[in-house]
């Protein structure tokens, strides 16, 4: 078989369909060979290729407190500290070496605007950096460079999975957001993630391109911060992964 080679997009909760993806190849026996991941990709991505056992994951996320990211500081709406703490312990594994996969983590640097892959090194703080959504999140600093949300300059990471991939891998794009219905909004945080999210989306049919097969699982209404929503989006992944798995395996052995 073709080694499999997975970009996952950003979406807050809705990353959880992306831990579905993961656990359904588990059980079909399909090994990943190397992922990207965007924000609450990389969250999924960096638990997953760290040994987290995922259905634990999703429970515990599950049961986070709507106003847990509340208490905000340095230029953000919502709480860097709370981020980086749930980081933390979702993260088995701190540095990329010791995880069992390649991994590419994608942000962006806030005073260029330039995409950063990091690839190498501290896990944590790096996949914090690709979280922190601007506006909501403050940014991260590593090194004296401020950095926030990867999706700013990259929707999915198909161009950073490709490059692990190679010519002779598969790249499957995860795309957790394409497959919402967003209800209307109606808070300050909820207009500002609604008019973030959609200048993000514009961008995501081109990035696509670059992959040889898309899933995008049907989540229902959004949820971007609607932890009691997670184990339907878990579900979610699962399904999209159970429907694309025959196609998947004809790409993998073609």
């Amino acid at each position: 078989m073709k080694p499999l080679y997975l970009a996952l997009s950003g979406g807050g909760g809705h990353a959880a369909a992306h831990a579905g993806v993961l656990f359904e190849l588990e059980r079909a026996g399909i090994p990943v060979a190397g992922v990207a991941g965007v924000s609450g990709g990389a969250l999924v991505a960096a638990a997953w290729a760290g040994g987290a056992d995922l259905e634990k994951l999703i429970d515990q996320a599950s049961r986070l407190h709507p106003w847990f990211w509340v208490r905000g500081w340095g230029g953000g709406l919502l709480s860097g500290t709370k981020l980086g703490a749930l980081i933390d312990e979702f993260l088995p594994v701190a540095t990329f070496e010791g995880l069992r996969c390649p991994l590419a983590v994608v942000a962006t640097q806030v005073d260029t605007g330039e995409k950063v892959v990091f690839t190498s090194g501290p896990l944590r703080d790096r996949v914090r950096a690709s979280c922190s959504f601007p506006g909501v999140f403050p940014p991260m600093v590593l090194d004296g460079v401020r950095y926030y949300d990867g999706g700013v300059s990259e929707v999915i990471p198909v161009r950073p999975a490709r490059d692990l991939a190679g010519e002779g891998g598969v790249v499957l794009a995860l795309d957790c957001n394409s497959g919402t219905k967003w209800p209307g909004a109606a808070s300050f945080v909820a207009v500002a993630l609604r008019a973030g999210l959609t200048l993000l989306r514009g961008r995501t049919r081109g990035e696509l391109l670059g992959a040889d097969m898309v899933i995008a699982p049907k989540m229902g209404d959004s949820g971007w911060m609607q932890p009691r929503r997670i184990p339907q989006f878990f579900e979610a992944g699962r399904e999209a992964l159970r429907s694309a798995l025959p196609e998947l395996r004809r790409l993998l052995e073609g």
